[in-house]
Protein backbone atom coordinates (compact mmCIF):
# COMPACT_ATOMS: atom_id res chain seq x y z
CA UNK A 1 0.00 0.00 0.00
CA UNK A 2 1.33 3.53 -0.66
CA UNK A 3 -0.08 6.72 1.74
CA UNK A 4 -0.80 9.82 -0.12
CA UNK A 5 -0.81 12.83 1.83
CA UNK A 6 -3.73 15.34 0.13
CA UNK A 7 -2.80 18.91 1.46
CA UNK A 8 -4.62 22.00 -0.15
CA UNK A 9 -3.27 25.11 1.74
CA UNK A 10 -4.48 28.54 1.17
CA UNK A 11 -3.03 31.23 3.65
CA UNK A 12 -2.57 28.79 7.36
CA UNK A 13 -5.80 27.43 7.34
CA UNK A 14 -4.63 24.18 7.54
CA UNK A 15 -1.99 22.55 10.29
CA UNK A 16 0.68 19.53 9.12
CA UNK A 17 0.41 18.34 12.52
CA UNK A 18 -2.94 15.67 11.78
CA UNK A 19 -3.48 13.43 9.16
CA UNK A 20 -6.71 11.97 9.01
CA UNK A 21 -8.30 8.81 6.34
CA UNK A 22 -10.29 10.81 3.89
CA UNK A 23 -13.98 9.50 3.64
CA UNK A 24 -15.30 7.83 0.45
CA UNK A 25 -18.62 8.17 0.12
CA UNK A 26 -21.06 5.41 -0.62
CA UNK A 27 -22.19 5.04 -4.37
CA UNK A 28 -25.91 4.31 -6.00
CA UNK A 29 -26.81 3.16 -8.92
CA UNK A 30 -29.78 1.09 -10.85
CA UNK A 31 -32.63 3.01 -12.92
CA UNK A 32 -34.24 3.95 -9.90
CA UNK A 33 -32.47 6.39 -7.27
CA UNK A 34 -33.17 7.83 -4.40
CA UNK A 35 -31.73 10.91 -3.07
CA UNK A 36 -32.75 12.64 0.54
CA UNK A 37 -31.10 16.04 0.59
CA UNK A 38 -31.39 16.59 5.27
CA UNK A 39 -29.03 18.39 7.66
CA UNK A 40 -26.79 16.40 9.97
CA UNK A 41 -23.61 17.22 11.82
CA UNK A 42 -19.62 16.21 11.22
CA UNK A 43 -16.42 16.43 12.87
CA UNK A 44 -14.52 18.85 10.82
CA UNK A 45 -12.16 19.19 14.14
CA UNK A 46 -11.94 16.12 16.69
CA UNK A 47 -14.79 16.45 19.06
CA UNK A 48 -16.66 19.37 17.40
CA UNK A 49 -19.30 19.16 15.45
CA UNK A 50 -20.66 21.17 12.97
CA UNK A 51 -24.05 21.16 11.34
CA UNK A 52 -23.86 20.23 7.78
CA UNK A 53 -26.05 19.21 5.01
CA UNK A 54 -25.86 15.94 3.03
CA UNK A 55 -27.52 13.97 0.69
CA UNK A 56 -28.96 10.20 2.14
CA UNK A 57 -26.00 11.38 4.99
CA UNK A 58 -24.43 14.16 7.27
CA UNK A 59 -22.38 15.34 4.69
CA UNK A 60 -21.74 15.11 0.77
CA UNK A 61 -23.42 12.69 -1.24
CA UNK A 62 -23.19 9.47 -3.00
CA UNK A 63 -21.58 8.78 -6.00
CA UNK A 64 -23.72 8.11 -8.67
CA UNK A 65 -22.34 5.08 -10.80
CA UNK A 66 -24.54 5.01 -14.58
CA UNK A 67 -24.47 3.96 -17.48
CA UNK A 68 -24.58 5.68 -20.70
CA UNK A 69 -27.94 4.55 -23.01
CA UNK A 70 -29.70 4.36 -19.42
CA UNK A 71 -32.96 5.84 -18.54
CA UNK A 72 -32.82 6.66 -14.91
CA UNK A 73 -36.35 7.73 -13.03
CA UNK A 74 -35.05 9.77 -10.02
CA UNK A 75 -36.69 10.35 -6.64
CA UNK A 76 -35.01 13.63 -4.84
CA UNK A 77 -36.74 14.25 -1.30
CA UNK A 78 -36.28 17.49 0.38
CA UNK A 79 -35.77 17.21 4.10
CA UNK A 80 -34.57 20.39 4.57
CA UNK A 81 -35.97 22.96 5.92
CA UNK A 82 -35.07 25.37 2.90
CA UNK A 83 -35.88 25.37 -0.22
CA UNK A 84 -33.53 23.76 -2.65
CA UNK A 85 -32.92 22.00 -6.44
CA UNK A 86 -30.56 19.44 -7.64
CA UNK A 87 -28.84 20.13 -10.69
CA UNK A 88 -26.96 17.47 -12.51
CA UNK A 89 -23.71 19.47 -13.58
CA UNK A 90 -22.62 18.53 -16.89
CA UNK A 91 -24.67 16.31 -18.24
CA UNK A 92 -27.05 16.71 -21.15
CA UNK A 93 -30.66 16.65 -19.97
CA UNK A 94 -33.89 18.55 -21.02
CA UNK A 95 -34.58 22.15 -19.23
CA UNK A 96 -37.39 20.26 -16.85
CA UNK A 97 -34.64 17.83 -15.79
CA UNK A 98 -31.83 20.23 -15.29
CA UNK A 99 -32.14 20.79 -11.70
CA UNK A 100 -31.44 24.89 -12.55
CA UNK A 101 -32.37 27.75 -10.26
CA UNK A 102 -36.16 27.49 -11.97
CA UNK A 103 -36.88 23.70 -10.61
CA UNK A 104 -36.82 24.01 -7.04
CA UNK A 105 -37.96 21.26 -4.01
CA UNK A 106 -40.14 23.11 -1.38
CA UNK A 107 -39.09 21.78 1.85
CA UNK A 108 -40.93 18.05 2.35
CA UNK A 109 -41.46 17.69 -1.20
CA UNK A 110 -39.54 15.37 -3.61
CA UNK A 111 -38.54 15.92 -7.27
CA UNK A 112 -38.96 13.14 -9.93
CA UNK A 113 -36.79 13.82 -12.87
CA UNK A 114 -36.49 10.80 -15.73
CA UNK A 115 -34.01 10.94 -18.47
CA UNK A 116 -32.00 9.24 -20.37
CA UNK A 117 -27.98 8.69 -19.86
CA UNK A 118 -26.76 10.82 -22.98
CA UNK A 119 -23.21 11.50 -22.21
CA UNK A 120 -19.54 9.48 -22.54
CA UNK A 121 -17.87 7.73 -19.98
CA UNK A 122 -16.39 10.79 -17.53
CA UNK A 123 -16.54 12.01 -14.08
CA UNK A 124 -19.56 14.81 -13.65
CA UNK A 125 -21.03 15.88 -10.15
CA UNK A 126 -24.74 17.15 -8.91
CA UNK A 127 -24.99 20.08 -6.44
CA UNK A 128 -28.10 22.48 -5.38
CA UNK A 129 -28.51 25.38 -7.58
CA UNK A 130 -31.19 27.96 -5.92
CA UNK A 131 -30.62 31.20 -6.37
CA UNK A 132 -28.78 33.03 -3.90
CA UNK A 133 -28.01 29.81 -1.82
CA UNK A 134 -25.86 27.87 -3.76
CA UNK A 135 -23.24 28.57 -2.09
CA UNK A 136 -25.02 27.94 1.05
CA UNK A 137 -26.01 24.58 0.43
CA UNK A 138 -22.89 23.48 -1.83
CA UNK A 139 -20.84 24.87 1.37
CA UNK A 140 -22.60 22.75 3.92
CA UNK A 141 -21.39 19.59 2.24
CA UNK A 142 -24.16 18.75 -0.30
CA UNK A 143 -21.73 17.62 -3.14
CA UNK A 144 -21.57 14.12 -5.26
CA UNK A 145 -19.99 12.86 -8.23
CA UNK A 146 -21.61 11.15 -11.26
CA UNK A 147 -19.30 8.99 -13.03
CA UNK A 148 -20.60 7.58 -16.16
CA UNK A 149 -19.40 4.65 -18.03
CA UNK A 150 -19.66 3.44 -21.40
CA UNK A 151 -18.60 0.60 -24.05
CA UNK A 152 -15.70 2.99 -25.18
CA UNK A 153 -14.20 3.42 -21.60
CA UNK A 154 -14.74 -0.54 -20.79
CA UNK A 155 -12.40 -1.53 -23.06
CA UNK A 156 -9.57 0.46 -21.54
CA UNK A 157 -7.36 -0.36 -19.48
CA UNK A 158 -7.94 1.42 -16.24
CA UNK A 159 -8.54 1.42 -12.65
CA UNK A 160 -12.04 0.75 -12.34
CA UNK A 161 -12.82 -0.53 -8.73
CA UNK A 162 -14.28 2.49 -6.81
CA UNK A 163 -12.96 3.07 -3.10
CA UNK A 164 -9.91 0.75 -4.00
CA UNK A 165 -8.41 1.79 -7.13
CA UNK A 166 -10.69 4.08 -8.46
CA UNK A 167 -10.82 7.63 -5.82
CA UNK A 168 -13.52 10.08 -5.46
CA UNK A 169 -11.41 13.67 -4.69
CA UNK A 170 -13.74 16.46 -3.94
CA UNK A 171 -11.31 19.53 -3.00
CA UNK A 172 -13.49 22.05 -1.55
CA UNK A 173 -12.42 24.98 1.15
CA UNK A 174 -14.94 26.48 3.85
CA UNK A 175 -14.95 29.44 6.14
CA UNK A 176 -15.74 28.95 10.08
CA UNK A 177 -16.87 30.95 12.95
CA UNK A 178 -15.46 31.27 16.23
CA UNK A 179 -17.95 27.95 17.12
CA UNK A 180 -17.02 26.30 14.00
CA UNK A 181 -19.87 26.34 12.52
CA UNK A 182 -19.51 26.67 8.38
CA UNK A 183 -19.94 30.43 7.11
CA UNK A 184 -20.88 31.24 3.67
CA UNK A 185 -21.00 33.70 0.88
CA UNK A 186 -17.44 35.08 2.38
CA UNK A 187 -14.01 36.28 0.70
CA UNK A 188 -12.40 33.86 3.57
CA UNK A 189 -12.68 30.51 2.67
CA UNK A 190 -8.95 29.41 3.62
CA UNK A 191 -9.78 25.76 5.22
CA UNK A 192 -8.95 23.30 2.58
CA UNK A 193 -10.36 19.86 2.92
CA UNK A 194 -10.44 16.67 0.46
CA UNK A 195 -13.79 14.74 1.15
CA UNK A 196 -14.60 16.99 3.91
CA UNK A 197 -11.58 15.73 5.98
CA UNK A 198 -9.03 18.35 6.83
CA UNK A 199 -5.43 17.32 6.07
CA UNK A 200 -6.51 14.02 4.63
CA UNK A 201 -4.52 10.44 3.75
CA UNK A 202 -5.63 8.25 1.24
CA UNK A 203 -4.07 4.74 1.30
CA UNK A 204 -3.93 3.60 -2.01
CA UNK A 205 -2.45 -0.20 -3.89
CA UNK A 206 1.01 0.05 -5.20
CA UNK A 207 -0.14 0.37 -8.42
CA UNK A 208 -1.78 2.50 -10.88
CA UNK A 209 -4.69 4.27 -9.76
CA UNK A 210 -7.36 6.72 -10.49
CA UNK A 211 -8.30 10.32 -9.30
CA UNK A 212 -11.48 11.68 -10.05
CA UNK A 213 -10.96 15.47 -9.15
CA UNK A 214 -13.99 17.79 -8.60
CA UNK A 215 -13.80 21.34 -7.91
CA UNK A 216 -16.56 21.09 -5.28
CA UNK A 217 -15.47 24.60 -3.64
CA UNK A 218 -17.09 27.55 -3.97
CA UNK A 219 -14.79 30.39 -5.45
CA UNK A 220 -11.72 28.90 -5.37
CA UNK A 221 -9.26 27.41 -8.00
CA UNK A 222 -6.34 24.66 -7.08
CA UNK A 223 -2.99 23.77 -8.47
CA UNK A 224 -3.45 19.95 -8.24
CA UNK A 225 -0.03 17.97 -8.65
CA UNK A 226 1.97 15.28 -7.33
CA UNK A 227 5.57 15.61 -5.87
CA UNK A 228 8.52 13.58 -7.38
CA UNK A 229 8.21 11.26 -9.99
CA UNK A 230 4.16 10.58 -9.79
CA UNK A 231 2.00 11.80 -12.78
CA UNK A 232 -1.38 13.08 -13.07
CA UNK A 233 -3.16 11.07 -16.38
CA UNK A 234 -6.47 13.21 -17.07
CA UNK A 235 -9.32 11.03 -16.83
CA UNK A 236 -11.39 13.48 -18.83
CA UNK A 237 -10.82 16.50 -20.46
CA UNK A 238 -13.87 17.51 -18.39
CA UNK A 239 -11.59 17.77 -16.03
CA UNK A 240 -12.11 21.37 -14.81
CA UNK A 241 -10.04 23.23 -12.46
CA UNK A 242 -10.92 26.80 -12.61
CA UNK A 243 -12.86 29.54 -10.40
CA UNK A 244 -16.30 29.03 -9.99
CA UNK A 245 -18.71 31.89 -7.94
CA UNK A 246 -22.12 31.17 -7.49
Amino acid sequence: MRKFLILVLFGLGNSLNAQNQIIIPDTLSGDHIQLELKTGTHEFYSGIQTNTMGANGNILAPTLILNKGDKIDFEVTNSLSDTTTIHWHGLHVAPKNDGGPHTIIKPGETWKPSFKILDKAATYWYHPHLHHKTDQHVSKGIAGLIIVRDEEEAKLDLPRRYGKDDFPIVLQTKDFDANNQILFHTNSDDVAMVNATINGTLDAPAQVIRLRVLNGSSQRAFNVGFSGDKVILPDSLRWRFTRKTY
